[in-house]
């Protein structure tokens, strides 16, 4: 009886922690940070995009796709993380061709490789499997655009 109830104090005390914002989740380990692949940088939130999503036998961005109407707008922009908030890094425009790397949880987002020029380039480093899992860090520009402005034009 006494360990049912140490156990019940325990699980209590853990859902409270995980409610508390101000307590900080770890891995497994209990040691490290939980590694959600965003940084803060000062006020901001940034999300790198990530690539070799499904490792060493895939291309490390497993899709193309081209920037379809903008319903009105100029460009679109891509952002550092997949909000609406997150810091603009640059902006495409219709006829542009990009890498998708990988997509939100809500499926809202793309994370996307792409050159200045809208074309798909071998020199992104993208178009062919890597050895692990890991944030884009090539020659190319990244970020994150909404994903119904682009139209995915082959799976990879």
């Amino acid at each position: 009886m006494k360990h049912g109830l140490v156990f019940a104090v325990m699980a209590g005390a853990l859902a409270l922690a995980s409610c508390n914002p101000n307590v900080e989740q770890t891995s497994g380990s209990g040691t490290a940070p939980l590694d959600r692949g965003e940084v803060e940088r000062s006020d901001e939130l940034v999300q790198p995009v990530v690539v070799g999503q499904f490792g060493p036998r895939f291309n490390a961005c497993q899709a193309t796709g081209q920037v379809q109407s903008l319903g009105g707008q100029a460009a679109l922009a891509v952002r550092a993380a997949p909000f609406d908030r997150a810091r603009q890094l640059d902006s495409i425009t219709v006829g542009m061709r990009v890498f998708v790397c990988n997509r939100s949880h809500d499926q809202s987002w793309l994370a996307i490789v792409y050159t200045e020029a809208g074309e798909l380039s071998a020199t992104c480093g993208v178009s062919e499997p890597i050895g692990s899992r890991r944030a884009y860090d090539g020659p190319c520009l990244s970020g994150w655009v909404n994903s119904a402005f682009i139209q995915l034009r082959e799976a990879r």
